[in-house]
């Protein structure tokens, strides 16, 4: 009988495995560690762009004010530039070092830290301005295909935030345009996906190993495209039965008196499979970027003396490994590394319980007490304050004009409709008197347009400044200016700043920020407690995010989900079901580790 011939994607795959199994103890130390020097730099980039910040008298980085520190601050451009090259060269290192650590393994290697260290700064060498140019553009192109596939904490951190996602989906135009974005990236990603190994190991130069790649990878984009994602699908399959599993096992232990040191036990066990998946995504990736041509020869032979070396470090490194990580699963199951944030109703509604921004909704919200409720302030033709949240009225109320092109009492008289309900557009005023009447604090966002009037902030903090004070309220903007004069006019007021993106930690006098969860991380959250300033995180809506955010320790959430957020807190509290929590921290292992 003949043998049955293996599919091309699958042959890729258990080769692959094949390797990854057999040198899988240096395959985790050495990705760890590597990881671990890589965040070292990460921390002292960050470190160095807060002390330019200070050096030159600059609040906050934000594509609100790039203009102003290109005029007033050219220096500090500069250095920020180098420190982007420095990303940029750093990406590029650990791809190198990754790609040689590969081929010693592919060779019985194993491998060299000294040699790979040496090999890799020799590949810089090659480097000029017309090479360097085009590596960015190959990793703006091959960043859709590498991110499918693969992840580093460099990489990690090139992420849209979610208020742009949901800007896109709301406009067809825009999703179709981001989606030939991805699929014209996935393409050329994968026609260039040898140009990497081709100038790391077989020392061409960049011309040569783009003419090669293309040469190579004509007619098996398909075929590449497969191998990488049957490798990804099985991978993430292995990992989902291990969960599932632990997950169950960790349902019984709960009813049990040995629950708690079983869901420790049982932690450590998806923790060490997620990093053992992690591993295994890199060398997958790594192998499928191999060319099908000769590659070059480890200069180093293995010795015995070397294996050894590798046996005493992959076994130290296995064991504190294992007994931090047990500390870590220790507090993490106990609550003494997660905070107990306050919890804020976006837009003064409760998983659609009325129209945002509105009185009835807000009196319906008040009934259950939450720390603050959220609500946007914008002013008016006349120069008064109505609550709405939108730049026009059009999503709310079916017309196009802005509030800033209406007077108070002609925005008053318009119904909005939402989730079902409708009311009128109300006044800060009334918004105020209500919130007031029924004893709930406001966070109250000052939204700011082209078309305010230049004494914008200064009007209304000079007409609610009492007001909001005797009612336990705060103020927020998007707009530093407005938030640093609020600030100035009434410092017994707490004010915040809202950040949409986590460039760098802003250098300012301020009472807290609000960030948005998706670049928001630990370490900004402990160096804004070192300022004693506070920071809310935006928007939170499912136990995933809400774990994720207690674990970096923010202070409050803003959520459009009150009482679900409320009840899921309740719960852990006062009812922990360890099984959840290990599976919570599942779906956010990920994200944690990299910050």
């Amino acid at each position: 009988m003949a043998k049955k011939k293996r599919l091309p994607s699958l042959r890729f795959w258990l080769g692959a495995n094949h390797l990854f199994w057999r040198f899988w103890p240096q395959i985790l130390v050495f990705s760890a560690l590597m990881n671990i020097l890589i965040d070292g730099v990460v921390i002292g980039l960050r470190w160095l762009t807060a002390k330019l910040m200070v050096e030159f008298n600059v609040a906050y980085l934000s594509y609100t004010n790039i203009g102003e520190i290109i005029i007033d601050h050219p220096l500090m451009v500069v250095l920020l530039l180098l420190m982007l090259l420095l990303v940029l060269l750093l990406v590029y290192w650990q791809f190198t070092i990754f790609m040689l650590f590969v081929n010693e393994l592919q060779h019985n290697q194993h491998p060299h830290f000294r040699q790979l260290m040496r090999q890799s700064a020799q590949r810089f060498r090659q480097l000029n301005g017309k090479t360097f140019l085009f590596l960015i553009l190959f990793f703006i192109l091959a960043l859709p295909a590498v991110s499918l596939f693969f992840s580093t904490p460099l990489l990690s951190k090139v992420v849209i935030p979610n208020f742009i996602l949901t800007f896109i989906e709301e406009h067809t135009l825009y999703a179709v345009l981001l989606v030939l974005f991805y699929l014209g990236g996935l393409w050329l990603g994968l026609r260039y996906l040898y140009v990497l190994p081709l100038l790391t190991l077989n020392r061409l130069s960049v011309q040569q190993a783009r003419r090669q790649s293309w040469q190579l990878t004509r007619h098996r984009n398909w075929a590449n495209f497969k191998r990488g994602l049957l490798a990804t699908l099985l991978g993430g399959l292995i990992f989902a039965i291990i969960n599932g599993l632990l997950y169950f096992l960790q349902v019984g232990l709960d009813q049990t008196q040995f629950a708690f040191a079983g869901a420790i036990v049982t932690m450590l066990g998806l923790e060490i499979a997620s990093l053992m998946v992690a591993s295994y995504s890199t060398i997958m990736l790594l192998l499928l970027m191999q060319p099908p041509v000769a590659l070059a020869q480890p200069q180093i032979a293995d010795t015995a003396k070397h294996r050894r070396f590798w046996r005493i470090l992959t076994w130290t490194f296995l064991s504190g490994t294992v007994a931090l990580l047990l500390a870590f699963n220790f507090g993490y199951l106990k609550g003494l590394l997660t905070s107990n944030p306050i919890l804020i109703s976006h837009r003064g509604v409760d998983a659609g319980n009325g129209v945002q921004n509105t009185i009835p909704a807000l009196e319906k919200t008040a009934q259950k007490k939450p720390a603050f409720v959220e609500m946007d302030v914008q002013e008016t033709k006349d120069g008064q304050f109505v609550v709405f949240h939108d730049p026009t009225l059009r999503q709310l109320a079916g017309r196009s004009e802005k509030p800033q092109q209406l007077t108070l009492a002609q925005l008053q008289k318009i119904t909005v409709r939402e989730h079902g309900y409708q009311a009128k557009i109300p006044s800060f005023d009334d918004y105020l008197a209500s919130a007031t009447k029924h004893h709930q604090p406001l966070l109250v966002e000052l939204k700011v347009t082209s078309q305010d009037s230049p004494n914008f902030t200064k009007n209304f903090i000079q007409r609610y400044h009492q007001r909001l004070k005797e009612n336990q309220s705060q103020i927020q903007s998007l707009d530093y200016q407005t938030v640093a004069q609020a600030k100035k006019l009434a410092p017994d007021l707490f004010v915040d700043y809202i950040m949409p993106y986590n460039f760098a930690f802003p250098e300012t006098k301020l009472d807290g920020y609000a960030m948005e969860v998706t670049t928001l991380n630990s370490y900004f959250v402990d160096k804004a407690h070192d300022h004693q300033q506070l920071v809310y995180s935006w928007d939170v809506n499912d136990q995933a995010t809400l774990n994720k955010m207690q674990l970096y320790g923010v202070d409050g959430i803003i959520t459009d989900r009150y009482s679900e957020m409320k009840q899921i807190l309740a719960k852990q509290k006062d009812q922990p079901h360890y099984a959840s929590l290990i599976n919570s921290f599942t779906d956010i292992a990920g994200s944690v580790w990299a910050d």
